[in-house]
């Protein structure tokens, strides 16, 4: 293969890439605990953080720990669901590689 057919290839390979982030951006998925919903996507951004439980509103200070949580489950879960995508996409090819997820 010559450097031609190898750059090709990384381009395909680039646009790809770019797709799967943007399927990850698209897909939401929810945490819920104690009365605090975090929702979030396939990047780890978080979408919305909602307090269900009126009485919680008033208890930041136990809430703050909760939130720090949810987000940081949320994040794995991102990290988990970018792999599979990649996974799915690429199969073994990239299995043994973290790519940054």
């Amino acid at each position: 293969m010559n450097i031609y057919e190898m750059m090709k290839q990384l381009k395909g390979m680039q646009r790809v890439f770019e797709e799967v982030k943007e399927t990850l951006r698209t897909r939401k998925e929810i945490l819920e605990k104690d009365g605090v919903e975090v929702v979030f996507n396939g990047l780890g951004e978080v979408v919305s953080i909602e307090v269900k439980e009126e009485f919680l509103r008033a208890d930041w200070d136990r809430l703050r720990p909760l939130v720090i949580d949810l987000v940081n489950q949320a994040q794995a879960r991102a990290r988990d669901m970018a792999k599979e995508e990649i996974s799915r996409r690429f199969g073994i090819m990239f299995g043994g590689l973290d790519l940054g997820l």
